[in-house]
C-alpha cells in the first residue's frame, strides 16, 4: 500500500506529466523511477521521491511550462542559483508542507514531498577530457561544501585541500554556486564527441552517463496508472547504474533515501 508521501508524489507527477506533455517538453523517468516503471509499474514501495531527467537544452522550456502553469498555485519550483539558501544543481518541484508533521529532506531541510528534475548536461565521450570536467566539478563541490560549514569535505586530497579551503574563504557561497553551475554547463556547445551526464547524481563517476543514442528517443511504460517516457536505451543505462536492476535489493536496503 502506498504511503502518504507516495500518494502525494503520484498526484504531483501526474500533474507535472500533463504540463510537460502539453508543452511538448521532452523528459524521461530516470533512476529508481525508471526501475519502478519497468519492475513495479509503479513507484518502488520504499521510495520517497521521483526522478525525472531533462536534457539541458530543454530546461528553459521546462521552466517556462511549469512557471506558467497551475502547478505554481500548489507547489514551489526550486531553481539552482535562484532559490535562496539552496546550493544544489537539481531542480525540484516541492509540495511544501512546512509546519506540519511531514518528513524533511535530509539534504536540503525542505519539509514536504518533491520531484527531482535532473538536467542532463553534455560532457566529453573522451575519457581523459571527461575526467578533467568531472574533476573540475568535484573541486567546485568541495569549495562549496567548505563554505557551507563542512571543512571535512575533500580532506583526502591532502595538500590540495588546504588550497581549496583558502579559495573557499575568498568567495561567498553564492559566488561559489554560480561558478559550480557554470562549470557544469560549460560544454553545452559541443556538437560531436559528447555524451550526457547527470552532475547531480549521487553515484560514482560514469555510473550515470547517457550516450546520445540511449536518449535519442523514448519508449512508454506504465507507471502508477499512466504512460510515462523512459529513455530508449534504458536497459544499458540502468544496468550500468545498478547491475541487475530487475532484481530487488536485499531487505535491509529497502529504505527511504531522502526523507526522515
Amino acid at each position: 500500500m502506498a504511503s502518504e508521501t507516495q500518494k502525494k508524489l503520484i498526484i504531483m507527477l501526474h500533474e507535472l506529466r500533463g504540463v510537460l506533455l502539453s508543452a511538448k517538453v521532452p523528459f524521461f523517468l530516470i533512476g529508481g523511477s525508471a526501475i519502478g516503471a519497468l519492475r513495479e509499474h509503479d513507484i518502488i514501495p520504499w521510495d520517497d521521491d521521483v526522478d525525472v531527467g531533462i536534457k539541458r537544452d530543454h530546461i528553459p522550456q521546462f521552466l517556462t511550462a511549469v512557471q506558467h502553469s497551475d502547478l505554481m498555485k500548489r507547489y514551489k519550483l526550486i531553481i539552482p542559483g535562484q532559490t535562496p539558501n539552496y546550493y544544489f544543481p537539481t531542480y525540484k518541484l516541492l509540495w511544501d508542507l512546512s509546519g506540519t508533521d511531514a518528513p524533511k529532506d535530509a539534504g536540503t531541510g525542505f519539509q514536504g514531498v518533491f520531484i527531482d528534475v535532473f538536467a542532463l548536461d553534455k560532457t566529453y565521450t573522451s575519457k581523459p577530457r571527461r575526467r578533467l570536467h568531472q574533476l573540475q566539478i568535484r573541486l567546485d563541490q568541495i569549495r562549496l561544501d567548505i563554505a557551507m560549514g563542512h571543512p571535512e569535505s575533500g580532506t583526502k586530497l591532502g595538500p590540495l585541500h588546504k588550497i581549496l579551503v583558502r579559495q573557499a574563504a575568498k568567495h561567498s557561497k553564492s559566488q561559489l554556486l554560480t561558478h559550480y553551475l557554470r562549470d557544469i554547463q560549460k560544454h553545452q556547445g559541443l556538437t560531436k564527441g559528447y555524451m550526457y551526464y547527470n552532475f547531480g547524481s549521487p553515484y560514482a563517476w560514469d555510473r550515470e552517463t547517457y550516450h546520445v543514442d540511449e536518449v535519442a528517443s523514448a519508449v512508454m511504460r506504465s507507471f502508477a496508472g499512466e504512460q510515462y517516457p523512459i529513455a530508449v536505451g534504458y536497459d544499458t543505462i540502468l544496468t550500468r547504474m545498478y547491475g541487475d536492476y530487475m532484481q530487488p535489493p536485499a531487505q535491509s536496503k529497502r529504505q527511504p533515501k531522502h526523507l526522515s
